[in-house]
């Protein structure tokens, strides 16, 4: 099955020095699909981009298998529910995003974020600490 990446999950997996890189790259190598979300997508470049490494760190992503897929409209609306329901400083817009393009899409989340708020609409997968 497709899962989709949040931003910290991509970022986990360009750098071998991360504390979830390892489950994180296992995770992703294993899916039968990887999507992340424009918005996340630049998120987790932009060290890559203040280091210079943009095209490698991109090209990296590619090479596993990330789709980038566009934020469309009905996950944007999905989002705003989500925010207001369970909206807290640990679990803001962007978060929401991710989590509605996968009810959206019916793909679970990958995420290394343990703050974010159960959810029944959403299927969520939380790296830990091993």
């Amino acid at each position: 099955m497709t899962i989709v990446a949040d931003a910290n999950i991509a970022i986990a997996v360009l750098n071998p020095d991360d504390v979830f890189h390892k489950q994180a790259l296992r995770r992703c190598l294993d899916a039968d699909g990887v999507a992340i979300l424009n918005i996340t997508w630049a998120e987790s470049l932009i060290h890559p981009t203040k280091a210079g490494v943009f095209d490698a760190a991109s090209a990296e992503l590619d090479r596993l298998g990330f789709k980038v897929e566009v934020l469309d409209d009905e996950t944007a609306d999905r989002a705003r529910v989500l925010r207001a329901k369970y909206g807290r400083k640990d679990f803001p817009i962007i978060d929401a995003v991710v989590v509605a393009f996968g009810i959206e899409r019916g793909w679970p989340v990958l995420t290394c974020d343990a703050k974010w708020p159960n959810m029944s609409e959403a299927s969520i997968e939380r790296l830990a600490v091993s």
